[in-house]
């Protein structure tokens, strides 16, 4: 079994008509996500997150949440290569809030990694609709909580 390491970044921003949303990635795969990618040599998982986030919607500038960091694992059989293999993934997650006047830009070029299909700012119960995954979901209603709890 190959062993992955990704970090993302649960991305909110503040919409005084709406309250809190959060940014969903829908990718080729046909599901909902997160930003997040591979740690590269070297980085760090604020690194990652940070280049991971730019890369994918094109914003640079992110303010980290602090005291706020999750993890999940998850096993999958990759598909894509010459031979199959159970892939176990360590997902570390962080928080970070956007400014309301952030633009997303799609920067994801076809053949680099996951493709990018669209994105959404989705209210917390929206989220949760489209998230696909259980840990995903679960992690998200941690993040909900704890910017609640800040207010």
């Amino acid at each position: 079994m190959i062993r992955e390491k990704t970090v993302g970044v649960i991305l909110f921003r503040k919409n005084p008509d709406i309250g809190i949303q959060y940014l969903a990635l829908y990718l080729r795969n046909d599901y909902w996500n997160f930003p997040k990618g591979h740690v590269e040599d070297g980085e760090s998982e604020i690194e990652t997150a940070m280049r991971e986030v730019y890369e994918e919607v094109g914003i640079r500038n992110l303010k980290f949440i602090d005291g706020w960091r999750q993890q999940t694992q998850f096993i999958y059989k990759e598909t894509h290569r010459e031979k199959p293999e159970l892939i176990r993934k360590d997902l570390m997650l962080y928080l970070a809030e956007a400014d309301m006047k952030t633009e997303i830009k799609l920067l994801i070029k076809e053949g680099e990694g996951e493709k990018i299909n669209g994105y959404a700012w989705l209210d917390f119960k929206t989220a949760l609709k489209y998230l696909k995954f259980k840990n995903l979901k679960e992690i998200l209603k941690e993040a909900d909580s704890f910017i609640n709890s800040q207010k």
